[in-house]
C-alpha cells in the first residue's frame, strides 16, 4: 500500500488500464488512415482508369461497325455518355479529397478533352473501317497526354505517401534540375 491509501495493485492496474486505452486509441486512429487511404488509393486508380477508357474512344469510333449505323452510333455514344459521366463524378470527388490531386486531374481532362476529343470527332466524321488492315491506325498524338497523366500520378502518390508532400516535391525538383544539368 502506498500513502495515499491505494494499494499497488490498483494503481497498475489503472495504469495498465490507462496504456491499453491508449495503445488502442492509437490503433484505431492509425487504422482508420490506412482504410481511408485504401479507399482513396481505389478511387484515384479508378479516376485514372476512366481517363485511359475516354482515350481509347478515337479507336472505337473509327472501328465501329459499318453494317448497323445507327445501332453503332447509340452504342457507342451510350458508352461514351458514361464515361464522361464517371469524368465529371471524379473531378467533383477529388475536389473534395485533395486540391492538388484535383488540379491535376482535371488539368489531365481538360487535356484529353482537347486531344482525344477532337480525335473522336474526326472519328466520326471518317468512314468506318471495313478492312483488317485499317485496324492500325496512325499517331493520334494521344502521347502528348503523358506529362499530365505522370502530373496525375505524382500528386496522387504525393497524396497518399508518409512523406509530406512538400517534401517530396523538392526532392523531385532537385532531381529535376541534377538530370536538367547532365
Amino acid at each position: 500500500m502506498i500513502d495515499g491509501g491505494f494499494p499497488i495493485a490498483v494503481i497498475l492496474a489503472v495504469i495498465t488500464g490507462a496504456v491499453s486505452l491508449a495503445v488502442w486509441a492509437l490503433n484505431a486512429v492509425f487504422s482508420a488512415k490506412r482504410e481511408r487511404a485504401a479507399r482513396q488509393r481505389e478511387e484515384f486508380s479508378k479516376a485514372f482508369a476512366v481517363c485511359v477508357a475516354y482515350e481509347e474512344f478515337p479507336y472505337i469510333v473509327r472501328r465501329r461497325r459499318r453494317d448497323v449505323p445507327e445501332e453503332e452510333r447509340v452504342r457507342i455514344s451510350t458508352e461514351l455518355s458514361r464515361v464522361q459521366e464517371r469524368l465529371g463524378y471524379y473531378s467533383v470527388w477529388l475536389a473534395i479529397e485533395s486540391r492538388r490531386v484535383s488540379n491535376a486531374y482535371d488539368n489531365l481532362v481538360a487535356k484529353l478533352r482537347e486531344i482525344a476529343g477532337t480525335e473522336i470527332r474526326n472519328a466520326w466524321l471518317a468512314a468506318p473501317i471495313d478492312r483488317d488492315s485499317e485496324m492500325n491506325m496512325p499517331d493520334l498524338g494521344l502521347s502528348a497526354l503523358r506529362p499530365f497523366k505522370e502530373a496525375y500520378l505524382a500528386e496522387v502518390s504525393d497524396h497518399l505517401s508518409v512523406i509530406p508532400g512538400y517534401v517530396r516535391r523538392l526532392s523531385r525538383r532537385i532531381r529535376h534540375r541534377g538530370q536538367a544539368k547532365a
